[in-house]
């Protein structure tokens, strides 16, 4: 059974399946807490169609909670990274609350995805594809080879360049000043002060000058400084052309993700999230992924194994795993266009492997495809 472990931002709890108190529910239990959801779902959000829930998950808390996931589907066909639905039920079957970035949307025609994909997608041929890390969903210490999700559009098209994380900043503590001490506010939880990444805001925040680059990252070094010094893992920026930690977001703030590396791979499940002013350069709000799998930061990676396999070999084992599948994406993900508040769902077509290969005996593991 795959597991799944960072803070997830709509449901706001932790979500590793193994320890602490959290179970999955049986097929007993979740028919029971289905149909309380459903009713609950009808009452409050009865612009929700029965009919495009997918159920996901359904787990028992440590706080003697119910939380139910739901993704979204039509005609047999899920969407693409959302929208979600949680629902927290108690023990008791009360209802307790509900979280979800679900919005009305047109679709496209199903019957388009009912024959075999376009011709132009084909398999890939190289080890190249691949990618390395260490994925706290799938295991603490263990190395894997990802391959990770390739889009194209209806036609065929490919969407996007590539999913590859990398290259690398690294960022270097020896030797740095020792942090700004300032009387600034205490650093408060994203939700306190930082618009959802989906804002639906109509600008675009402008990219950032260097003068505001500067001050964020001398704010992200200071932030890392007053912590305890790393020992058995580097922290580091993604400094792509197509992907980087620095990301601005509406409202006058910018993200920056940091990864920790390990053996020189990046810790899927581990990044330390930071939001910062950028006119200012005040930190608002940080979160650390680690902290919501309680697990220790300045420990967690000095039992890490190294990589064995080449990758090469992980690709002999990987490259007859890979599917592929139809999917739904709403219009701001560059699939599609939306008119007014009405998104447009458009289909697209996903290359992915729901297996990974663990990098030190080779076995093939059953996980959820990482979407980086």
């Amino acid at each position: 059974m795959s597991t799944r472990g960072s803070r997830d931002p709509l449901s706001g709890v932790r979500t590793e399946m193994s320890g602490g108190g959290v179970r999955f529910l049986s097929e007993r239990e979740k028919s029971h807490y289905a149909a309380i959801a459903l009713e609950a779902i009808a009452r409050v959000r009865p612009d929700i169609e029965p009919d495009e829930l997918m159920p996901v998950r359904a787990l028992e808390l440590d706080n003697d909670e119910m939380l139910l996931e739901y993704a979204r589907q039509r005609g047999g066909i899920p969407f693409y990274r959302g929208p979600r639905l949680f629902l927290r039920i108690a023990v008791s079957g009360e209802f307790r609350d509900l979280q979800t970035d679900w919005a009305p949307c047109r679709f496209d025609d199903p019957d388009a995805a009912a024959g075999p994909p376009p011709e132009p997608i084909g398999p890939p041929e190289e080890a190249s594809c691949l990618r390395g890390a260490y994925s706290l969903d799938a295991s603490g210490v263990r190395p894997f080879y990802l391959f990770p999700p390739r889009a194209y559009d209806r036609t065929g098209q490919r969407i996007g360049q590539s999913e590859r994380l990398g290259p690398w900043e690294w960022i270097d503590l020896r030797g740095s000043a020792p942090p700004k001490r300032s009387p600034a506010a205490p650093i408060r939880p994203p939700q306190a002060s930082i618009p959802p990444a989906d804002s639906r805001r109509p600008e675009q925040p402008l990219p950032l000058e260097r003068d505001e680059m500067r001050r964020v990252r001398a704010a992200v070094l200071d932030y890392l400084l007053r912590g305890a010094r790393p020992r058995a893992y580097r922290w580091a920026f993604l400094a792509g052309r197509e992907r980087s930690s620095f990301r601005p977001l509406a409202g006058g703030f910018v993200h920056v993700r940091l990864y920790r590396l390990v053996n020189g791979l990046p810790v899927l499940g581990a990044c330390l999230d930071l939001y910062v002013e950028r006119r200012t350069g005040r930190l608002s709000a940080a979160s650390d992924e680690l902290h919501f799998r309680r697990v220790r930061s300045e420990r967690f990676a000095e039992v890490f194994a190294k990589p064995r396999l080449s990758p090469a070999e992980a690709w002999n084992k990987l490259r007859g795993q890979i599917r592929v599948l139809p999917y739904y994406a709403l219009g701001d993900g560059g699939t599609g266009t939306g008119t007014g508040d009405i998104k447009q769902a458009s289909l697209m077509w996903v290359e992915e492997s729901e297996f990974v290969c663990e990098a030190v005996s080779g076995e093939l593991l059953r996980a959820e495809p990482v979407r980086l």
